[in-house]
């Protein structure tokens, strides 16, 4: 089993002087990693941010997670590699084949079939991982054709993949250091079915997939708990989310992806039987969430 590890996700902040101080938050809490998404939505600069983070704090750095379809995988791969060397080695680079059509819409972009997005997200990783070891690479793919660009050699750059559907998973088992564990996109979109997706049974069926996979490879898994209730709202927080979705307060209570809902004591429970049954030791909240989830991460950070 790895040890627990926690992150903060954030999409920064109003001033200069409050972005500073959440970045002291987060370290002073004891979180090991701060995440920036990368969507159309009104936030920070995923690179002026997390280069200002990685100068002002020890804090591991990255992505949750970059949306393929927005950049060139070269472009992509410098800033990486950038992120690299001016955090000393400790930048990660989440990916997914995206999903929000709000960043399709608003960019005037095509949201292609899911089976074209996971073959150019393949295509992607190929190019941003021989560009991040400084290779010069040329290659005319389905959905790539790249000419003589040489990559800028630095620390590595580990790869966290978002992951939820069967080609993801098994793109994941294959690539990724870091699979995120996420919305399986065919398995319906009502509230139920969303909820059942994220249900503890189904991320169990996710991990065996994955496993079936990766041949042998240690791949660190992830979840971003989007909602977080710790102490006396935690059981108005499962009230509701059992509600609007229809799902058992049982299941809510137990759901990896979307709640971390419980006491503080009840909570370290259980989060050791969810990595038992699912292998999740690396979680990440929300920073409307920081103040509460910090009791558990000061408890839990880096215990095996």
């Amino acid at each position: 089993m790895r040890p627990f590890r926690f992150g903060v996700l954030t999409k920064g902040a109003p001033t200069r002087k409050a972005w500073h101080e959440r970045l002291g938050r987060v370290q002073d809490a004891g979180f090991s990693s701060l995440l920036v998404p990368v969507h159309t939505t009104p936030q920070f600069s995923p690179v002026a941010a997390l280069a200002d983070a990685a100068a002002r704090t020890s804090l591991r750095i990255g992505t949750l997670v970059h949306n393929n379809d927005l950049q060139h995988p070269a472009l992509l791969a410098r800033d990486a590699t950038t992120l690299a060397l001016l955090s000393d080695g400790r930048f990660e680079l989440g990916i997914g084949a995206g999903w929000m059509e709000r960043d399709y819409r608003q960019l005037g972009l095509r949201l292609a079939p899911g089976r074209d997005r996971v073959g150019r997200l393949a295509e992607a990783i190929e190019i941003l991982r021989r560009l991040c070891r400084g290779e010069e690479v040329s290659c005319r793919g389905d959905h790539y054709q790249v000419e003589g660009c040489a990559g800028m050699a630095g620390p590595p750059v580990p790869l966290l993949i978002g992951a939820g559907g069967p080609r993801m998973l098994r793109l994941a088992a294959s690539a990724a250091d870091i699979v995120s564990f996420s919305r399986d996109m065919s398995a319906g979109s009502t509230p139920h079915e969303i909820a059942m997706d994220a249900a503890l049974e189904s991320v169990e069926r996710k991990k065996r997939l994955l496993y079936a996979h990766t041949g042998g490879r240690d791949v660190e898994l992830n979840i971003l708990c989007v909602r977080t209730a710790i102490g006396t709202g935690a059981q108005a927080q499962l009230d509701r989310y059992s509600a609007m979705t229809g799902v058992t307060r049982q299941t809510a209570r137990e759901t990896p992806e979307h709640l971390l809902a419980a006491s503080p004591a009840e909570l370290s429970d259980l989060l050791y039987e969810r990595r038992a049954r699912t292998g999740i030791s690396y979680y990440v909240i929300r920073d409307a969430d920081l103040d509460q989830a910090s009791v558990i991460v000061r408890k839990l950070s880096g215990a095996t």
